[in-house]
């Protein structure tokens, strides 16, 4: 009877929906203290829950060009030359000196020359290359269909030896032209002696000749070594495959 009893008790919890049993072995509260809440015990059998995927929202598509983009057909003098698209500007964070003139643009590969592609003419170009002098930027014309650009570019290498002989040269100018200026007040004032006077002039005549080629020598490849791009509308090529 009492058997009977205790099984009629289990049934009417199970049929309450009771989620969690109590452990035995816990102590009961002293009085005046909340009971600690029951220990939640997963009934045997069941697999346990997989964590949730989470998934990512997908990314804003890329801007498409303007519906006037023309055609564009780049030529240019040498096979490394690149058509590079501005993506953005920065510049330094110094409030005080926020003048534009160190800011640096960001630029983004287009096509490689020979090559026809539609470019978006909201946006800035210029052409560049590895081992190349990257021209100043410029904006494709609006209101045609086709849009060719003609590059002339200079070496890299070139145009830092042009430099480093330019400053070569006046640095050598100079010393060469203090030397000859010296010369004659080493002779009134009979410093040194005669061969110590005459090294002094030789070797300013030597220092000038020599800065004078030199300086001659780093304009030139200074100069012609620089790179120039031009837009113009038109009708593109053909491009070669």
């Amino acid at each position: 009877m009492h058997r009977s009893a205790s099984l009629a008790s289990l049934a009417l919890v199970a049929a309450l929906g009771v989620p969690s049993i109590a452990r035995a072995d816990a102590p009961p509260p002293f009085p005046g203290e909340h009971a600690p809440p029951a220990e939640v015990v997963a009934p045997p059998g069941l697999p346990p829950a997989p964590p949730a995927e989470v998934v990512a929202p997908p990314g804003p598509p890329a801007a498409a060009p303007s519906a006037d983009a023309p055609v564009v057909e780049l030529a240019a003098d040498d096979a490394r030359a690149t058509l590079e698209r501005r993506a953005s500007t920065s510049s330094p964070a110094v409030p005080l000196f926020e003048t534009g003139v160190l800011s640096m643009g960001h630029w983004e590969h287009a096509c490689v020359a020979p090559c026809q592609m539609r470019l978006d003419p909201r946006y800035a170009y210029r052409v560049a290359g590895d081992g190349l002098v990257p021209s100043d930027s410029f904006a494709l014309p609006r209101g045609g269909d086709r849009v060719r650009v003609d590059a002339r570019m200079g070496s890299s290498a070139g145009r830092v030896v042009g430099v480093l002989a330019t400053a070569g040269g006046l640095l050598a100018l100079a010393g060469g032209g203090l030397a000859l200026a010296a010369t004659p007040i080493l002779e009134s004032e009979d410093v040194g002696s005669k061969g110590f006077r005459t090294g002094v002039l030789a070797g300013g005549i030597g220092a000038v000749s020599l800065g004078a080629v030199s300086a001659a020598v780093g304009l030139f490849l200074w100069l012609s070594n620089g790179s120039n791009a031009h837009a113009e509308p038109g009708v593109a090529r053909q491009a070669a495959r």
